[in-house]
């Protein structure tokens, strides 16, 4: 009797997971797994507000929608970084709290799609970029700054109290 029990409910489980029934949680936890799970786009262009709605219910099935909400990357072009460290030296003073890179998001969306069972396609994955790409600039830039570098400080500081094995695997010296 325990042998069928434990049969169906494998399979029952295996099922939920073949059929996206049950999401996957990632299995390594990051400061950014500790901050908001939502963004408040109404300001956002109507195309941003839909890719949006297809980031956080795509990105949702293999880790915490906080994890890419509350990253430290900011994708810039080589001019628009530039620019930045003339007008905002401080945001390029820890990387910790803001990472800016010419190719942050495309990296890791790209790296996200290989996964297997990652629901993002070549087409969505074009959506979401663009997507993180702006919202980084928006929320983590110009007058948003302090702001950002404020949550963000915060959630790192916490993660190094809660998780100290962890935040010197995410944060090595």
């Amino acid at each position: 009797m325990k042998k069928i029990q434990s049969a169906a409910v494998l399979t029952a489980l295996l099922a939920g997971v073949l059929l996206g029934a049950a999401p996957r949680v990632a299995a390594q936890i990051y400061p950014n797994d500790a901050g908001p799970t939502k963004i408040d786009v109404s300001t956002y262009p109507k195309e941003m507000q839909k890719t949006y709605e297809e980031f956080t219910k795509k990105c949702s099935n293999c880790h915490t929608i906080a994890r890419p909400i509350n990253a430290q990357f900011v994708e810039m072009s080589a001019e628009e970084e530039a620019k930045a460290r003339k007008e905002q030296p401080d945001l390029f003073t820890d990387t910790r709290i803001i990472d800016v890179n010419e190719h942050a998001w495309n990296r890791l969306v790209k790296r996200m799609m290989a996964k297997p069972g990652c629901p993002v396609n070549k087409m969505s994955g074009k959506r979401i970029w663009e997507f993180l790409v702006y919202d980084s600039k928006v929320r983590k830039t110009g007058a948003n700054a302090a702001a950002w570098k404020a949550a963000r400080l915060k959630l790192v500081e916490d993660f190094q109290k809660k998780h100290p094995a962890d935040y010197a695997r995410i944060f090595p010296k």
